[in-house]
């Protein structure tokens, strides 16, 4: 894992500083003063990965009074780019965790998704791509501050317990319990077997015993057989007893039903031969049939009379409408000759004022004369008229009486005929009733005869139902001795049965416990390979071995730095073993620190040269846990002071990282020494401002 690239927003002393780009840088220092933000990067680049940093709580990571954080890590693997961004933010009342991964695609020239659907699935994509954690990074590709003596500090005896799990020893652990629960398990079973075939030895020997209840089992099965057929024979003449007499009771119910059906069927031709000669009597409805007629008849002449007086009725009102016009003519035609009279009476001119003529006293006289003879005309023919109109409205009210009596008869016709189609209908009722009577005779007397019959065939089957009673009173005792010869047979044949089955599982039994043997013997076998499993997974085993073998490699790269560091005057040993005062050997890791002066203790000897000899193991650990851990860790973080060294020894320190550059592809080194800048080829400066840190490549 080499970054290439890292973004921070919000992150612990950094607000949105530039994009650090170590792209092109091998080896380089970070300078800057104490507070800056110099081992934040290194907490951004775990906390991009793994989610964890220096500090327990992810919320502390977030710059001070904000609510978010954001960091985004390019980084190369094996040739491949990736980037993972992780972001936290507490703006609503849960905290939120975003994780994302995403690879290079040159053909797209994008960036694609790798992300699981969880945060925990994408962060053991994570894992699996890297092949490391965090546990294993800060153990060897990170060396924090006040973490390198980790190893060196310690007793002898942790020493060897920190090397067992910085090399990931705790997996055997978990193998050799493992291996302690397979020979309890196989241990447990052995003993529930063995304890299972013991049991079925004390059932084995049993089986005679078995056998003869066996026997007196099916004995006595076979008396109460005997009993119960006795019995069951008994009780099948009951049963036909009963058979017959529910055949009995089946025929007295079919009789009683077809009784019934004939008394019914009795009273139904009694009560239709009543209704017969009830209704048939021709002779009265033939003499109300005639009278009907009759009557029909005279309503009908009168319809011709009836037309007669509307002939007369508009005649008369014609005449009178003559009349009426006539006088009402009559007046305004008098009118003139009446003042024509008039005029002639007063007149005194020469000259008749009516046709012009010498007005003459005879031609005055005449011509009055002539007036008054056509006005009394006129008069005599108003009152004729008049009188002619009172005598025929007095004839046209008679004839209106008349046709409103006509009609008034007349509309009791439809109501006469409906009376006459029903005397007419009765009259062939009665008729054919008459000719009903002698079948509805010979039906009442035929349901007669048939209810005689069933009458006496449902006494006859009552006497015999009697007698069957009598003949099954015993048969309840025999029900209930029936039934207990039944259970005792049932529960005999249970006997039988239960020991054949005991029998039986003997006999699988017997097979089962060869079988156990076979097992048994399979599982004592797996049991000492457990056992041996389990020595070789403890301490004294495989991790014993490996230690044994790391060691070696551990110490020699340890003394290649430690001369270097040292101008060739140190060297350390280590020592896995240590004998008691009993004479037996012990695991431990004695550190034994040699040089001009002789070998010493570690803690003998001063700051500037314990802090040579922490780097030296700690940059040996770092490649061994590397390599054997199969991650591709090809880049190297060095968070550590270098103020215990003098101006010699800080030379040689640096000497040291440049003689394992070749070994990693970039390594980051953390210092606020200024006269170490210089020391190497790059450096990144990260500069403390009031708006949050800023971080350069110079």
């Amino acid at each position: 894992m080499i970054p290439v690239k890292l973004e921070l927003h919000n992150f612990l002393a950094y607000r949105d500083p530039d994009p650090l780009n170590l792209e092109g840088i091998h080896v380089a220092c970070i300078s800057g003063e104490n507070g800056a933000g110099k081992s934040s990067l290194l907490d951004a680049i775990t906390w991009a990965l793994w989610g964890k940093a220096r500090s327990p709580s992810a919320d502390d990571l977030i710059y001070q009074n904000l609510r978010e954080t954001r960091v985004a890590l390019e980084f190369e693997m094996a040739g491949t780019r990736y980037l993972v961004i992780r972001q936290r933010s507490l703006e609503k009342k849960t905290a939120l965790s975003l994780l994302e991964l995403q690879v290079w695609d040159p053909e797209a020239n994008a960036w694609r998704g790798m992300s699981e659907a969880t945060m925990r699935g994408t962060q053991e994509r994570i894992d699996r791509l890297l092949r490391l954690d965090y546990d294993t990074f800060i153990n060897s590709a990170l060396l924090s501050q006040g973490r390198a003596d980790e190893f060196t500090a310690k007793p002898p005896f942790q020493r060897i317990q920190i090397l067992a799990a910085i090399l990931g020893l705790d997996r055997w652990e978990r193998f050799e319990e493992r291996a302690k629960e397979k020979v309890r398990q196989s241990r447990g079973k052995i003993e529930r077997i063995e304890a299972r075939r013991a049991e079925m030895e004390r059932e084995l020997a049993r089986k005679q015993e078995y056998e003869i209840q066996l026997k007196e089992a099916a004995r006595q099965a076979e008396a109460e057989g005997q009993a119960l057929a006795g019995l069951e024979k008994a009780w099948a003449s009951v049963e036909r007893q009963r058979a017959a007499r529910t055949e009995l009771e089946r025929q007295a119910e079919e009789t009683a039903r077809r009784g019934l059906s004939a008394r019914h069927e009795l009273d139904e031709a009694r009560t239709e031969w009543e209704a017969l000669v009830k209704s048939a009597d021709p002779a009265a409805l033939e003499a109300q049939t005639a009278g009907i007629r009759a009557e029909r008849e005279t309503l009908a002449s009168r319809q011709s009379e009836q037309a007669r007086i509307q002939t007369q009725i508009h005649e008369l009102g014609s005449m009178m409408g003559t009349l009426r016009g006539e006088n009402e003519a009559l007046a305004p035609q008098t009118e003139p000759l009446k003042k024509r009279l008039e005029t002639l009476e007063t007149s005194t001119a020469p000259e008749c004022p009516t046709c012009g003529q010498a007005l003459t006293p005879a031609h005055r006289q005449r011509v009055m004369r002539e007036l008054r003879g056509e006005i009394e005309g006129r008069r005599a023919k108003y009152k004729t008229n008049a009188a002619r109109l009172k005598d025929l409205g007095a004839e046209l009210e008679a004839l209106q009486k008349d046709a409103a009596a006509i009609q008034a008869a007349l509309q009791t016709l439809p109501a006469l005929e409906r009376k006459l189609a029903e005397a007419e209908s009765a009259l062939k009722t009665a008729q054919a009733a008459q000719a009903k009577i002698p079948a509805a005779q010979e039906r009442v007397a035929r349901w007669q005869k048939a209810l005689l019959e069933e009458t006496a065939a449902g006494k006859k089957i009552q006497d015999q139902l009697g007698k069957a009673g009598a003949d099954l009173a015993e048969s309840e005792n025999l029900r209930s001795r029936l039934e207990d010869a039944r259970l005792a047979k049932r529960l005999a044949d249970e006997r039988v049965g239960g020991a054949r089955q005991i029998l039986a599982a003997l006999e699988e039994i017997a097979r089962q416990r060869e079988a156990g043997a076979s097992e048994l013997d399979a599982l004592r076998r797996g049991l000492s390979v457990f056992e041996d499993l389990r020595e070789a997974f403890g301490k004294r085993g495989i991790p014993t071995m490996i230690i044994e073998t790391v060691v070696p490699e551990l110490e020699l790269e340890a003394n290649r730095l430690l001369s270097e560091m040292s101008g060739g005057r140190m060297r350390l040993r280590m020592e896995t073993q240590r004998e008691t005062k009993s004479g037996d050997a012990r695991d431990t890791l004695e550190l034994k620190i040699s040089d001009e002066l002789g070998t010493r203790a570690y803690e003998m000897y001063s700051g500037g040269e314990a802090f040579r000899i922490n780097f030296a193991v700690r940059i040996a650990l770092s490649k061994l846990l590397a390599r054997r851990a199969g991650a591709q860790l090809r880049a190297l973080f060095i968070d550590e002071g270098f103020g215990t060294q003098d101006s010699a020894g800080r030379e040689r320190l640096v000497a040291a990282i440049q003689s394992v550059q070749n070994d990693f592809d970039r390594i980051l080194v953390i210092t606020h020494l200024d006269e170490l800048r210089d020391a190497f080829p790059a450096r990144i400066e990260v500069t403390k401002t009031p708006s949050g840190s800023n971080v350069r490549v110079v």
